[in-house]
């Protein structure tokens, strides 16, 4: 099992300090698989003792184990052969599986009580999955207004009220741009769900509900090291329709509509 699946696994237990050392490791990998755990205590500023109580956490026996991990996915990684298709296949199928005990209800209950649900996403892949959103959406009779290439200006906050949810698909979380619109749109009342990779970021910090995906990295080709897996997200948008779909019939029926989706 990859670290990222533990410490999601746990991820109740952790507090604010565990979750720093979390994204020290994670951006270091490499460099933490040959680490000391006195050197990495130091790298994070906290004492050995908060290093092994995070590793006791995530359910590992030692720090030892934790750097044996780390080599384990580097190694995987950087193999130019059949274990990095492999590999992505079983993060894929790791990530669904996780799904499977993923709470949906408080994320359906704020899209199906708002007034209006919009959709924003940062990036092109973000984009991307925006646009599926609105469009599987429009299949449980929900129209979702999407943000694409729109300026938020003052006229633009002025269109949002208390009543309102928009769905902010972000890779880091952490844009200056995703973190103002979010800060902004917060003041004003409005709830947030956010997507993100599993870290640690500000969007979620401001958001109302977290939805993470698990980021896969490959490094394979010379020409473009540390190749990132964007399946995930789509993954995610789906499963979150689904949820929904099956969410909004259940309340259908508990009114005694007649007509369910």
């Amino acid at each position: 099992m990859k670290l990222s699946e533990l410490v999601l696994d746990n991820y109740t237990k952790l507090n604010e300090t565990d979750l720093l050392i979390w994204n020290y490791i994670a951006a270091h990998k490499e460099e933490v698989s040959q680490l000391t755990i006195n050197d990495l205590a130091q790298k994070t500023n906290v004492s050995r003792t908060t290093i092994s109580r995070f590793v006791r956490k995530i359910k590992l026996r030692g720090y030892s184990e934790l750097k044996v991990l780390l080599r384990l996915e580097q190694e995987s990684l950087n193999s130019f052969d059949t274990k990095v298709f492999d590999f992505t296949c079983d993060s894929l199928i790791q990530y669904i599986d996780n799904q499977k005990h993923k709470n949906y209800k408080t994320v359906c209950q704020l899209i199906y009580q708002a007034k209006r649900v919009f959709v924003y996403g940062s990036g092109d892949v973000q984009m991307s999955v925006a646009k599926q959103i609105k469009r599987m959406f429009t299949s449980a009779k929900e129209v979702i207004y999407d943000f694409a290439g729109t300026t938020f200006d003052h006229a633009m906050y002025e269109v949002f009220t208390e009543k309102d949810v928009i769905i902010m698909i972000s890779l880091s979380g952490n844009s200056k741009k995703v973190v103002e619109i979010a800060r902004r749109l917060k003041l004003l009342g409005v709830k947030i769900i956010s997507i993100t990779e599993f870290k640690n970021n500000q969007l979620a910090e401001f958001s109302d509900e977290n939805l993470y995906i698990d980021s896969i990295n490959l490094n394979f080709l010379q020409n473009h090291p540390n190749y990132k897996i964007t399946m995930p997200y789509f993954l995610l948008a789906e499963l979150l329709f689904i949820q929904y779909a099956i969410y909004k019939n259940e309340q259908l029926l508990l009114q005694g509509k007649k007509e369910i989706l």
